[in-house]
């Protein structure tokens, strides 16, 4: 009793260090597995405001009310962050110069007509006619109106060649074809079923054409009063300056699905 009422008391003695003859000189600390709270088995910090022993688990100094969350999980940090950001863009976007493009795109030649002097106009020409559009020859061979469509509109059959004399693959358009009208109208060419039920398309649809390959093809139109064909030499072309025209001939009309009744 006397050597634990001397622990309970604030002097020590020498007695109470133990000796090589004591035989609790070897006893461990007793822990206790299963802590009062959850927050004893959390590590100890410091406050680096007041320097206070403060549980790791906590937000705020308790002592002194500091912060103690780490810097990325602060609020005002991410708030910087993106304003920093903000500023950094919009900076970049004020100060960027303007790039001007000076490498304007490759022109593409002027077509011409095979044959012909290089001033002869590639307008209304006359079906047969050959035309050099950059190495690409085409030539409208005929025309003829032998189907209607489900509207009762003529369908205008066109025969087209081409003759790739580039020293590279040329690709080929439908949309580089078009029916113009009496009316200045210019139609694009016609898929769909004729008044017999018959499905029509053209036979040209993205085809490659080869180094020295010839083509040739039937595009379709459905108009009335056709006029002339156009080409576009160009697919991207918004200009009517390198258009080449062929003049269509008189032609037989196709014969109407119900013709009237003779009084």
């Amino acid at each position: 009793m006397a050597r634990n009422d001397r622990r309970r008391s604030k002097q020590w003695h020498f007695s109470d260090s133990g000796n090589r003859f004591d035989r609790r000189r070897n006893l461990r600390p007793v822990t206790d597995p299963h802590p009062i709270s959850k927050t004893f088995t959390r590590k100890i910090i410091h406050c680096k405001r007041c320097g206070s022993r403060v549980v790791s688990n906590v937000k705020h100094c308790p002592y002194c009310g500091k912060s103690l969350l780490p810097l990325v999980q602060r609020f005002w940090f991410w708030l910087l962050i993106v304003v920093l950001a903000g500023a950094g863009t919009g900076g970049l976007v004020l100060f960027t110069p303007t790039i001007e493009l000076t490498q304007k795109p490759p022109e593409i030649p002027a077509p011409v007509v095979v044959g012909a002097p290089e001033e002869t106009p590639t307008k209304d020409l006359a079906f047969g006619t050959t035309v050099d559009c950059d190495s690409l020859l085409v030539t409208v061979i005929s025309a003829t109106q032998e189907l209607r469509a489900s509207d009762n509109k003529p369908i205008t059959a066109v025969e087209v060649q081409f003759l790739n004399k580039n020293s590279n693959d040329v690709t080929l358009y439908l949309t580089q074809w078009q029916l113009e009208t009496a009316s200045g109208e210019r139609v694009e060419h016609y898929i769909g079923k004729t008044d017999q039920g018959e499905t029509v398309t053209s036979e040209l649809e993205a085809s490659v054409l080869a180094k020295d390959a010839t083509v040739t093809a039937t595009l379709y139109f459905a108009a009335n009063d056709p006029l002339r064909v156009v080409f576009a030499p160009n697919a991207l072309a918004d200009s009517d300056t390198n258009l080449v025209t062929w003049s269509l001939p008189a032609l037989a009309p196709a014969p109407e699905a119900n013709p009237p009744a003779e009084g």
